[in-house]
């Protein structure tokens, strides 16, 4: 039997691994290994990779084929009251398109674009493609993307304080010390062999992880720290205190290439390790130790994740604080310090995007909680969910009237899923459509349903999270039925609504055309699939050398002129831009808003702290809990407790108990165990929504094991919106309660 073997790389999540798909003439996929060729993953693929053999091959849940609610009818009874409860008709690709097409002009005509929200989840390569679509439909925005928690509010920070635009992720292979702040790369990053590599051959190596959790990477860790969640910033300027007084910086480097750090140094003074351990429920000498390593053992390589500075109502500073402990440390563009990848520049170049200079912070440019969230509407550049949400409801500050989810499952995305629930079946709204690669509760309750493909089965992929390298892809095999890539779903709409937006032929059009503009690659398809992989640094010299330190030589500023992106062309401690949407412009700590400290009658109620979206080994996010290769490995909803709260509140491991909050109330299975820190309860991301019909065990819906439920979606951070998904109010009881 003939054996075709493919180069391509998985998107499962965002590690991105090389993978070589052997399949057969009957379209089936007999195996999935790592590709030993990629440098980034270097033959590591974990089992959520693997799984795509089972995802492919067995179609029997897969959505398959467009599909119209039987009771809605576009131009005529929408019975919105039936959403989740009608049979589906399968319908053409071509009506469907039309359908949409056609909803998208008339809600555009009678109430204005920003009727039509677009929503995705987490980056699925097509990012680019979905503001370009909300470009053509009339918008200068993101339409409803979760970047008010993930990733956005990490790179904010950075950007404002050195001009970078990532997350600031150091080059591992050249450091001394690596933290792992909120980060566990042996959950899907091959480069915790790095790591272990670095402790067996180097001496003077040090390893760092601060993360709730005691983790994989923290028993390995010189240093394991277990701030109590959203306190991050507290002991980001406690470091920097301890790094100032004991003189453990780079004088000349601070007086030639940052800003304001005599500002920076007042405001750090008093904040000892004795103050933010109180805050943090550590020890003193454990941010001594920290600072210490930090101030002595360079160079330092920071990878840092969403908790820290995502995912809590203090998020911009902690952010902040930890951005201007990079730049005090100095390690910036220099190896095993802070990198300057390009990739995330590539994805919102006006040339893709079509915002094309467009100020987002003009009060021409309407995007729904923008006057709530000024820092949010200038950079996340998207709606914010709660104010959409309501909009959805009540039809202010301006009406919603569709929306279309693509790879997204907004019932467990976003944070008070009750309040999403409401919003989804609001008879308000017009139009609901999705596209998914399986009928997901928020599938359910669409008017209209899009088949998707998976990433063995489409030839594209996009370089965001690669760095400087562009990796080789391409199709391994057909998608089943008539599952549409995202790529040409986006192609085919924009054509219906702009199509001299949409020049293209198709999917491999756009991919050699992305290559062509931004990297100068004009190649064939042929060609491009001719070399594994290709270097696209911008510090990459003629000769194949790493040029360092940048900024002395005008390589990361668009002028040419030596220094960083910034206002003032240096490392700025005092952030202009911070105050100009009003915050302090030096990294301050505020405590979280519904914490035990700033809320001590709600905690009389609910004591603990729930800490919510943790990753485990198989699934990512919402999806594959019904794949039986990943759902074997963790069947049933679980949360972490620590034996001291069990104890108090009377649970014993392995029985249900409900979890419940001001917002409501979800079950799970308790793990009592000393990897969660006393008085806080980690729930993992995954929700556990769908059944899984091989191992006979149930699905959970939206509504009993999401830990969205929980999550207050306001108050939220001041300026940006980010929602404290790992720092809000809970209380535990034995029992399943009525759930």
């Amino acid at each position: 039997m003939a054996e075709k073997i493919t180069r391509t790389v998985c998107t499962t999540c965002h590690a991105r691994c090389g993978v070589l798909v052997h399949s057969d003439e009957n379209n089936q996929i007999t195996k999935i290994e790592g590709d030993p060729n990629m440098p980034k993953s270097q033959g590591t693929l974990c089992g959520a990779g693997m799984s795509q053999r089972e995802i492919h091959n067995n179609t029997s849940n897969r959505l398959l084929y467009p599909m119209k609610r039987v009771d809605w009818d576009p131009n005529g009874e929408r019975n919105p009251q039936n959403r989740g409860k009608s049979e589906f008709e399968r319908i053409s690709w071509d009506e469907a398109l039309d359908i949409l097409a056609s909803e998208c002009k008339r809600l555009a005509a009678e109430y204005g674009p920003e009727s039509i929200i677009t929503g995705q989840g987490t980056g699925r390569t097509t990012n680019h493609w979905h503001i370009r679509l909300n470009s053509s439909l009339g918008m200068a925005s993101w339409g409803l993307v979760p970047t008010h928690v993930c990733l956005m509010p990490h790179i904010v920070p950075f950007a404002f304080t050195m001009g970078q635009t990532s997350g600031g992720a150091g080059d591992i292979f050249g450091a001394k010390t690596i933290v792992l702040w909120g980060q566990n790369p042996s959950m899907e990053r091959a480069w915790a062999k790095v790591v272990y590599d670095k402790q067996a051959n180097d001496e003077d190596f040090k390893l760092i992880v601060i993360d709730l959790r005691f983790h994989d990477m923290a028993k390995h860790a010189d240093l394991a720290i277990q701030p109590r969640p959203g306190t991050d910033g507290a002991i980001a300027l406690s470091v920097i205190h301890e790094i100032i007084e004991n003189g453990w910086y780079d004088k000349e480097w601070v007086e030639n290439w940052t800003y304001g750090f005599d500002a920076l140094a007042e405001r750090v003074k008093d904040m000892t390790p004795e103050w933010a351990a109180e805050l943090a429920w550590i020890e003193p000498d454990e941010i001594r130790e920290l600072a210490r390593i930090l101030g002595t053992n360079g160079p330092v390589s920071m990878c840092v994740g969403l908790g820290p500075g995502c995912m809590h109502t203090n998020a911009i500073q902690s952010g902040r604080a930890i951005a201007c402990l990079n730049g005090l440390l100095g390690y910036i563009d220099v190896e095993g310090g802070m990198q300057f990848p390009q990739a995330i520049d590539v994805m919102l170049d006006d040339k893709i995007t079509l915002w094309n200079g467009i100020d987002p912070s003009s009060p021409d440019v309407f995007t729904y909680g923008g006057e709530k969230h000024p820092l949010y509407k200038a950079f996340g550049r998207s709606n914010d969910p709660n104010t959409v949400f309501k909009a959805m409801i009540t039809g202010e500050p301006r009406p919603v009237k569709a929306f279309i989810a693509i790879a997204n499952d907004p019932l467990l995305c976003y944070e008070d899923a009750n309040l999403t629930y409401k919003a989804l079946t609001s008879p308000n709204l017009e139009f609901v459509a999705s596209k998914d690669f399986y009928m997901s509760p928020s599938t359910k309750l669409a008017d209209l349903i899009f088949p998707s493909a998976d990433w063995s089965e489409r030839c594209t992929y996009d370089e965001e999270l690669d760095g400087n390298m562009l990796f080789t892809f391409d199709q391994a095999v057909e998608a089943p039925g008539e599952c549409k890539d995202d790529w040409w779903f986006f192609l085919q709409w924009g054509k219906r609504i702009k199509p001299e937006d949409w020049p293209w032929a198709n999917e491999k059009e756009m991919v050699l055309w992305r290559y062509k503009t931004f990297y100068n690659l004009d190649m064939t398809w042929e060609e491009f699939q001719s070399e594994p992989f290709r270097n696209t640094d911008p510090s990459m010299t003629a000769t194949g050398e790493i040029e360092r330190k940048r900024y002395e030589t005008g390589g990361l500023r668009p002028d040419g002129k030596p220094g960083f992106n910034t206002p003032t062309g240096r490392v700025e401690f005092w952030s202009d831009t911070m105050a100009a949407f009003g915050y302090d412009p030096i990294p301050d700590y505020t405590e979280p808003f519904e914490s035990p400290l700033s809320q001590p009658e709600l905690a009389k109620e609910y004591p603990l702290i729930a800490s919510t979206g943790f990753r485990v080994y198989s699934f990512f996010h919402s999806a594959w809990t019904n794949i039986p290769s990943q759902r074997k490995l963790y069947p049933d909803p679980f949360a972490l407790i620590h034996p001291d709260d069990a104890q108090t509140y009377g649970i014993t491991d392995g029985e249900w108990v409900t979890i419940s909050s001001p917002r409501g109330k979800i079950i799970s299975k308790a793990l009592i165990t000393r990897e969660t820190k006393k008085g806080v309860v980690c729930i993992p991301r995954a929700g556990w929504r769908d059944e899984c019909p091989e191992l006979g065990l149930p699905g959970y819906g939206w509504d009993k094991a999401n830990g969205n439920i929980l999550v207050p979606s306001e108050p939220s951070e001041p300026g940006y919106g980010a929602t404290p998904m790992r720092s809000s109010l809970c209380k535990i009881e034995a029992g399943r309660g009525d759930l």
